[in-house]
């Protein structure tokens, strides 16, 4: 069973995530709303990148995964600068124990007047692909 789960302020990663879950035949699941990850082989976590950090709800979220709940965990994220949220999750998920993957999916999103139109198509075809070869 592999797994999509994200926060996303903006809906930018949110198209990422539904990207990434369509590209494994899945359904992404927003992390306020609880998903249950124990038993996944493959879990996609996305976020984006606010002020050089992560979500607090999406911290949350992570510290209440178990060592043993997934067997890899795959990071996605989506900023306006070009700073990527693998080293945030996976110095949490590190932490536990959680294998976390070194290689991850990163596109521009956009806000107020940079990056506009991203995540574009190109980009979530990228992110399709990118989950294919990753689970």
């Amino acid at each position: 069973m592999n797994k999509v789960i994200y926060f996303s302020r903006g809906g930018n990663t949110k198209k990422v995530a539904d990207a990434i879950a369509a590209g494994i035949g899945v359904q992404a699941e927003e992390v306020t709303k609880n998903p249950v990850v124990k038993g996944a082989d493959t879990l996609f976590v996305g976020g984006a990148l606010y002020a050089d950090g992560i979500a607090s709800k999406l911290k949350t979220f992570l510290a209440g995964i178990d060592e043993g709940d997934v067997k890899k965990v795959v990071v996605f994220s989506t900023s306006t600068s070009g700073n990527t949220a693998l080293s945030k999750i996976k110095s949490i998920l590190d932490e536990k124990n959680i294998p976390v993957s070194d290689t991850e999916f990163y596109c521009k999103g956009s806000f107020l007047f940079s990056n506009k139109g991203r995540p574009n198509a190109e980009d979530l075809k990228a992110a399709e692909d990118f989950a294919k070869n990753n689970i």
